[in-house]
């Protein structure tokens, strides 16, 4: 359900959005504002940020620094529409083949008909299982990256602070919060 933000902070987190998509090089990203959603997010296929009540009500350094780090998200655009055209065009064509080795079978044959159907079962599962790892991957390398963007914009101290403050909400892994007081450490040195 799509709320309807106060004209000035609405204002505000545009503001804040094109501020950080001109710094970083990109076409502002549009901003949608929800009642409720799992915690602030970026649609790579409509360039989009999504944020709900609970992340506007955040203290503004807080609130700065999600949406800098969403519009970092903006920066991997190409990255991640490339990667789901890879996953449609994989499963497209592991959809295929058994239709193709059905069609070209020239007998009505049981065991023409269940080996490729049985490889086509195990090619799918063991397609299913690389591709859960690999999107995982792909998250992870999204998300510190992002944050890493948004360490740039606000300053490493600032995003550690936030993803601090985003943890107990359940959104952020350990390794983010590891990786923000590597690049805190490293950067005060």
């Amino acid at each position: 359900m799509i709320v309807k933000r106060p004209r000035a902070e609405e204002a505000h987190i545009l503001s804040l959005v094109a501020a950080d998509a001109a710094a970083l090089h990109v076409a502002p990203p549009h901003v949608r504002f929800v009642t409720r959603s799992s915690g602030p997010c970026y649609e790579a296929l409509f360039n989009r940020i999504e944020l709900d009540r609970a992340t506007l009500a955040l203290p503004e350094p807080l609130l700065r620094i999600v949406v800098a780090h969403e519009v970092g998200h903006a920066t991997q655009r190409g990255t991640m529409l490339l990667d789901f055209a890879w996953t449609v065009l994989s499963v497209t064509m592991l959809l295929s083949i058994p239709c193709i080795v059905f069609a070209l079978s020239p007998d009505q044959e049981l065991w023409r008909v269940s080996v490729p159907g049985f490889a086509f079962v195990v090619a799918f599962f063991v397609c299913g299982k690389i591709w859960r790892t690999r999107s995982v991957e792909r998250s992870d390398a999204f998300e510190l990256d992002a944050d890493a963007k948004a360490a740039s914009l606000c300053g490493a101290a600032s995003a550690l602070a936030a993803l601090e403050a985003m943890s107990t909400r359940g959104h952020i892994d350990t390794a983010r919060l590891d990786a923000m007081r590597a690049r805190l450490i490293s950067n005060s040195r």
